[in-house]
């Protein structure tokens, strides 16, 4: 796994001191390989250690096992269920969202037993909604799909994806009171956080990681 563009040395440096302060054995990790789409892989103790291709979600009920999204700009979403015993982490860029990962991974949750109403779900850092200005086909989406999200000037659109997520996990059940989201921005804060928009691939990644200790 790698956090980011950087030379694979500092990349391995950071990925060891995150996982130390965390406690957590980097061989518990599972992470999915970030393709922008909406799929999401149900996981366990056979895929430790993996980056498992052509996913944006990782879900489990196993313990001991660590999902890990990375992001730079995107939003990392952790859910977790305490009373099934089921965490997900999920990776949430503009196209994921309008494919609809978040009801899809609230499927997830239900094809495990858990009822919406008992997720808590965390919606970390990312890009706000006045650095996200988009493309007219990218505007259209959202203006169909979550009208509300978009907001134009001097002929430029712009987008709030944590809204977006919001609506979502409001419309598949999730109760307002259990869903914390992030107000800080990878570009408003950027140096604390990577940007990709702002540093193009330079930009160090960011990582969120979600599990169940046995």
């Amino acid at each position: 796994m790698k956090f980011g563009w950087q030379p694979d040395e500092i990349v391995e440096k950071n990925r060891d001191y995150f996982f130390k302060e965390l406690k957590i054995d980097k061989n518990q990790v599972i992470a999915p390989e970030i393709v922008h789409g909406a799929k999401i892989l149900s996981v366990g103790k056979a895929e430790k250690g993996k980056i498992l291709k052509g996913t944006d979600g990782l879900i489990t009920r196993e313990k001991d096992i660590f999902l890990l999204v990375t992001i730079a700009d995107c939003l990392p979403i952790l859910i977790y269920d305490p009373i099934v015993g089921a965490v997900a982490a999920v990776h949430a860029g503009w196209r994921s969202i309008v494919e609809q990962i978040i009801t899809l991974a609230i499927e997830k949750f239900k094809n495990f037993g858990s009822e919406p109403t008992n997720l808590i779900v965390a919606v970390g850092p990312g890009i706000c909604q006045k650095h996200f200005v988009v493309k007219k086909d990218v505007l259209s989406q959202f203006r169909e799909l979550y009208p509300s999200t978009i907001f134009l000037r001097n002929h430029d659109g712009y987008v709030d994806l944590k809204k977006a997520v919001a609506i979502d996990l409001r419309n598949a059940g999730v109760v307002g009171s259990n869903i914390e989201i992030s107000t800080d921005c990878s570009v408003c804060q950027n140096g604390i956080y990577g940007s990709f928009r702002k540093e193009g691939k330079s930009a160090p990644a960011g990582a969120a990681v979600i599990g169940m200790r046995g």
